[in-house]
């Protein structure tokens, strides 16, 4: 089923970074020289019980590991703090990023992105709200042309710099999302140059056409627009998701999406199939990666 607006206008999470700027400033100092499993154990201790008290975040994280994932109550709950666990944990790696640190990877496909990086085809990335996608713009560097990274501009302004920082030396360009659909016109010229350009695909905006799919067992609305991009281009797109492995270590898990079908929309219907496929097999690995923090199911 397609919807021409999202029904879940008003109950999304916004993402964006708490605590203000200068408290941006100060995490990135001492993440520079305070050891990381101890920044991780304040976390745990301080961080994630205020978010469980007083967040109202925690209540469709506790739903997705109940009625999505249909673990018991006390499981569900043992689910939502390990979550929220895992969420302080990937901001705190991107700080220490900031801050000059590195991470190991290790990448399944790599392969099928260095292909299309060679190509002088345009390609699409969709990434989604799961593990920490934005630590590797940090660690890899776009030699064979230029990455470009559609973002919300609501983030705080410090962190905007510190990822403009960042993302510039390694051939990456932020095209945030423009009231204006300025950014739309960005995207299509890059993609007619032949760079690739990479796009959050799992969250609804406000007025963007859906399409509704079984995703992990349950109706869900993803928007529409990046697939049919895709498929009236008739552009190659990978599915790229960065999840957190171990304390140092991330897993980056590629997928080239098959779409069929005899219209753009039938393709672009079966690229999202082939998307949300991808995520359930990530979200199996690592179910405590889920980071859309509003009921995002249909029921």
């Amino acid at each position: 089923m397609d919807n021409s607006r999202s029904n879940a206008v008003g109950k999304q999470w916004q993402g964006r970074t708490d605590g203000a700027g200068w408290m941006h400033s100060a995490l990135s100092v001492i993440m520079r020289y305070a050891p990381l499993r101890a920044m991780y154990l304040f976390a745990d201790v301080f961080v994630v019980p205020f978010y469980l008290a007083f967040s109202k975040s925690s209540i469709p994280i506790y739903h997705y590991f109940r009625k999505i994932r249909g673990n018991g109550i006390v499981r569900s709950f043992i689910g939502t703090c390990r979550t929220f666990s895992q969420f302080s944990k990937n901001v705190l790696d991107k700080f220490r990023m900031y801050a000059g640190g590195a991470f190991s990877f290790e990448v399944d496909n790599m392969e099928l992105y260095d292909t299309l990086s060679r190509s002088d085809t345009g390609f699409l990335i969709f990434s989604a709200h799961i593990g920490n996608y934005e630590l590797a713009g940090y660690t890899f560097k776009a030699s064979d042309k230029c990455y470009n990274a559609l973002l919300f501009a609501d983030e705080a302004e410090t962190i905007m710099k510190y990822r403009d920082k960042m993302f510039r030396g390694n051939n990456i360009r932020m095209i945030p999302v423009s009231p204006d659909m300025s950014h739309l016109i960005v995207m299509s010229n890059a993609l007619a140059d032949g760079e690739s350009v990479s796009i959050p695909a799992d969250r609804v905006l406000e007025g963007q056409r859906t399409f509704s799919v079984e995703f992990l067992g349950h109706e869900a609305e993803f928007p529409a627009g990046p697939f049919l991009l895709a498929a009236k281009r008739k552009l190659p797109v990978l599915s790229i998701q960065v999840m957190k492995d171990s304390a140092k270590k991330y897993k980056v898990f590629i997928k080239k999406l098959d779409g069929e079908g005899t219209s753009a929309h039938e393709i672009a219907r079966s690229l999202l199939k082939s998307y949300t496929s991808h995520l359930e097999s990530v979200l199996d690995l690592y179910p405590h990666q889920w980071f859309n923090f509003y009921e995002f199911w249909k029921s």
